[in-house]
This record gives C-alpha cells, sequence and structure tokens, in this order.
C-alpha cells in the first residue's frame, strides 16, 4: 500500500469543507506529501465539478455502454443459469464513455452482474406484491495503483524504488431491490448513476427483456450543444425574411424615397433603434418596425439593382428579391400581345432573346428572384441573355433599366421537357398487377414536383432521379396502359403500353 502521511482523500474532504481551491508551497520549508497530492487533488475536484455541472452525468448518444439486457438463454444450457442475472453490456470505442460526477468511466468487457462478486440477487417474494422493482446503478470511486499491480511504478530502471502511486477510476455495477432510486448518501469518495430500472415479476427468478427500462441518460457533446443553441438563436432571434420571396419586398423597384414594406419575422427581438437596413451597402430609415415587418425609405445613390439587407442584434439576412432602382427615363416593356421572349424554355447558358423597347446594354436581368444574368447582345429586337444556372422549372424574367424595372407576363422554362428512352425497354417489367412497382427509364424526370399516370390513373412515385424513376401500379388500372410523366417542365408519354393483369 502508498505510504501517505495522511489520507489524500480525508485531507481533500478537508479542505473542500473549508473552501479551499489552491495550495501554495512557502520557500526554505519541509514540502511534505499531503500539500502536493491535495494541489493535485484540488484541481481535479474542480474539474470535475465543473464538468458534472456544466455538462452532467451520462452516456454519448447511441453508446451501448453500462446497458443492462436480459441473459437469454442458452438451449444446451439449464435456464437456471440466468436466474437472477443480467449482462453489463460494454463498449466498442475508447469514445464510449460514461460520465459520473465528472468522471470518464469505461468498459471494454460485456460481464455478467454475477461476475462481480457481490451478494446475489434474490427471486422477488409473492407475499410481497405481484411485482417489485429495483434499480440497478452504477457505484464509481477512485482506486489507488501501486507497484504491486503495476511494476512500473518499482522504477527498476533507476532508483528501484516506489516514489508514487496512481489513481484511476473503478466501478461496480449495484442493485438496490425494492427501490427505484440508488441510495441517496453515497460514501465519500463514491458518486452513483442510475442504470436501469427492473420491473420483476413475484415468484419469477428469471430477468426478461420486458422488466429492463434503460435509465442511461445521454448527454450531447458540445459540438451538437452548440449547434442546437446556433438553431434556438436562429428561430428565436435572428431576422428573416419571408420565405416567399413574392412577399419578401414590396414594391420590387421604385425610385429614391419611395416607402417599401419588408415582410419576414424576428425584426422586434430587440430595441427598434437597433434595426438597420441596407440596400446593397447604402443605409436606409427605417420608418416602423413591428415583428414581421419593417416599412423603410429607398435611399438616394444606389446602382440599378440591389438586394435589401436587415441588421438586429440578433443577426442579419439578406432578401432573396433584387430590388430595381427608377433613375427617370422611358421604362423598359416587353412586347404587348406578342411573344415575350425565345425559346421558351433552356437549360444554363441558353441564350434568350428578350423582346420589347426601352432595354439597353446596361440593363440588369434576372431570372426568377434573384438569378441574374449575363447580358451577351443589345439586338434590334431587344437583348439577348444567357440563363444562370441554379434554376429549376418556371421563373419570370425582370429587366431594370434607368427608367424602372419590367416582369414577364408568362414564365420561362428552366430545364427540359422529360422524356422516355429512346431506345431500349422504356420500363420494366411490361406486365404486372396493381400495387407491383415498375421502372421507367428516361432523362429529364428529376424537375420536381413529379407525377406518373397509367392512363387517367395516378400512380405513386417511390423515388426519382434524372433518368430513372420507381412507381407502383395504381390499384384500379386493368388491361393497356400508356405512362405519362408529368414535371414542372413538361410531360412524356411512353410510346407502348403496359399491360395490368388480374392474376
Amino acid at each position: 500500500m502508498a505510504d501517505f502521511s495522511r489520507p489524500p482523500s480525508e485531507v481533500l474532504e478537508q479542505s473542500l469543507s473549508k473552501g479551499y481551491v489552491g495550495v501554495h508551497i512557502e520557500q526554505g520549508v519541509p514540502v511534505l506529501d499531503r500539500d502536493l497530492n491535495l494541489q493535485h487533488d484540488l484541481v481535479s475536484s474542480t474539474l470535475r465539478s465543473i464538468v458534472s455541472s456544466c455538462v452532467g452525468d451520462g452516456i454519448s448518444a447511441g453508446s451501448k455502454v453500462f446497458e443492462i439486457r436480459s441473459i437469454q438463454a442458452n438451449p444446451d444450457q439449464p435456464a437456471a443459469e440466468s436466474d437472477n442475472d443480467f449482462w453489463i453490456l460494454a463498449g466498442k470505442s475508447v469514445s464510449d464513455v460514461c460520465l459520473v460526477g465528472g468522471v470518464e468511466v469505461r468498459n471494454f468487457t460485456k460481464l455478467r452482474y454475477s461476475s462481480q462478486k457481490l451478494p446475489g440477487l434474490t427471486t422477488p417474494d409473492p407475499g410481497q406484491g405481484p411485482f417489485r422493482e429495483d434499480v440497478v446503478f452504477l457505484d464509481v470511486s477512485m482506486s489507488t495503483v501501486d507497484g504491486s499491480t503495476d511494476s512500473d511504478l518499482l522504477n527498476r530502471g533507476d532508483i528501484g524504488m516506489q516514489t508514487s502511486v496512481r489513481l484511476r477510476p473503478s466501478w461496480v455495477v449495484q442493485v438496490a431491490e425494492g427501490k427505484t432510486e440508488p441510495p441517496a448518501q453515497a460514501p465519500p469518495g463514491h458518486t452513483y448513476l442510475p442504470l436501469a430500472l427492473l420491473r420483476r415479476k413475484a415468484g419469477n427468478p428469471a430477468i426478461e427483456s420486458q422488466m429492463i427500462t434503460d435509465l442511461r441518460r445521454t448527454i450531447l457533446p458540445l459540438t451538437e450543444v452548440e449547434r442546437q443553441l446556433d438553431l434556438m438563436s436562429r428561430l428565436l432571434l435572428r431576422p428573416y425574411f419571408d420565405p416567399d420571396p413574392l412577399r419578401q419586398v414590396s414594391p420590387v423597384h421604385g425610385p429614391a424615397s419611395t416607402p417599401v414594406t419588408l415582410s419576414g419575422r424576428n425584426f422586434n427581438v430587440y430595441a427598434e433603434d437597433m434595426v438597420k437596413v441596407f440596400f446593397g451597402s447604402v443605409p436606409a430609415e427605417v420608418i416602423e418596425t413591428t415583428a414581421t415587418t419593417i416599412r423603410t425609405l429607398v435611399p438616394k445613390g444606389l446602382p440599378r439593382v440591389t438586394r435589401v439587407t436587415i441588421e438586429t442584434a440578433g443577426g442579419s439576412v439578406t432578401s432573396d428579391t433584387v430590388f430595381g432602382l427608377d433613375q427617370g427615363g422611358e421604362r423598359p416593356a416587353f412586347r404587348s400581345g406578342a411573344i415575350e421572349f425565345t425559346p421558351r424554355s433552356g437549360g444554363k447558358d441558353v441564350d434568350v432573346t428578350l423582346y420589347g423597347t426601352n432595354f439597353d446594354i446596361t440593363s440588369a436581368v434576372w431570372f426568377g428572384t434573384n438569378a441574374m444574368a449575363e447580358i451577351v447582345r443589345l439586338v434590334p429586337e431587344g437583348l439577348v441573355v444567357k440563363v444562370p444556372g441554379g434554376l429549376l422549372g418556371q421563373v419570370p424574367i425582370s429587366i431594370a433599366t434607368a427608367g424602372g424595372v419590367t416582369t414577364t407576363r408568362e414564365p420561362f422554362i428552366v430545364g427540359a421537357d422529360p422524356e422516355f428512352a429512346a431506345s431500349g425497354a422504356q420500363f420494366t417489367p411490361d406486365t404486372g398487377r396493381a400495387g407491383d412497382r415498375v421502372r421507367l427509364s428516361g432523362r429529364h424526370f428529376d424537375a420536381p414536383p413529379v407525377s406518373v399516370f397509367f392512363g387517367t390513373l395516378s400512380a405513386e412515385v417511390v423515388s426519382v432521379d434524372d433518368e430513372l424513376i420507381v412507381v407502383t401500379v395504381p390499384l384500379q388500372a386493368v388491361g393497356p396502359q400508356r405512362i405519362r410523366v408529368m414535371t414542372c417542365v413538361g410531360s412524356a408519354v411512353s410510346d407502348d403500353s403496359f399491360t395490368v393483369v388480374s392474376h
């Protein structure tokens, strides 16, 4: 055993009771082992207290360490071998730890309760009721390791004598029969953590799975705590524009000093005088603020097209919608009563000709609410631009000049019409019963929303990617049926018919 002037645990307990948090060694006096030991023990005690208070006791998410499981009796052995016993599961790696009182406790070996050489569990007495509840708990303490256990501590390679000992966590799984919680007062140096509650049937020596309730608490890693705090901050404090871009900024164009309403939420979490609005980088005057709206005035000195940014003490947010500045002159106009642009659809970098008047090479053009388009050239009938990336489906086209902003009446379709495979099987199998799954082959399928019809009957869509759709045959379908695929871009009909059979 280690040789101490006084037991370190006794010195630590006495020092903590007096509120001591550190040790300073004086000059020119004997150095006592208990002073050095206390210095270490006070630091360790403080750290464990911080971890216990801020993080708590428990296991990491998904860990099996110290889970209590029923022993499933092997058919080749007597069932009695599992009576009044249970498994204590082990962790899979060194990261599978259980925090108890700020101490990391590990278990790398699956073992039976009975292997701990503790007093055996008893079978519930029928005379005391139909059930008995027993709490299973972890008892953690610090144990001392000396040279009798670890020969490295004997320092045989140099001075040949033991000069110190080591501390490590020790644990044992205990059961308090007839109790739903561990004892309220643990012995000095021990900490208890509930693991499971056993609701045992009277007269039944077996501990079955349905009798076990897991009481282990899951603790979150600091990264997850940070993520959840950030999520709460974003939900409760940070400003947000309305998710519908068409409602974010109203109106979406006008000259300087035009009143503009911004819609969203969390605009007045803090004092109104802390709310700031910027058109691009230019600050704007805030007239009125509520939780869901801000009324502001368009500032002077803006570029032709800007987005709007709101800043509060809770954070900042920038609109998807762009605002176009009217600077005087003739407002641009798309052709009235005729085709406004050609082609009607296309993908990224496709050239689109916009037909209208009062367009110029310095115009700003965007698709949807915020996708700015590259201007290729000015032509006599209008302007040629390239379709920007990151879009899919039907979007309007807007153009801003010094005279104002205008938007097309009809949407431009970004993407390509769906197509069934030109060669090979367009769908497999080619026959089946109602409820069977069918694979459709082609391209440009992945443009949601995606709908599939067998004749006029809607089919359940199981999965979709660009070249494959999996659907189930509608329940009411009978006989030969052509298959039609519809996306937000267009539709396609199979060349052949799928045959629905009744048996």
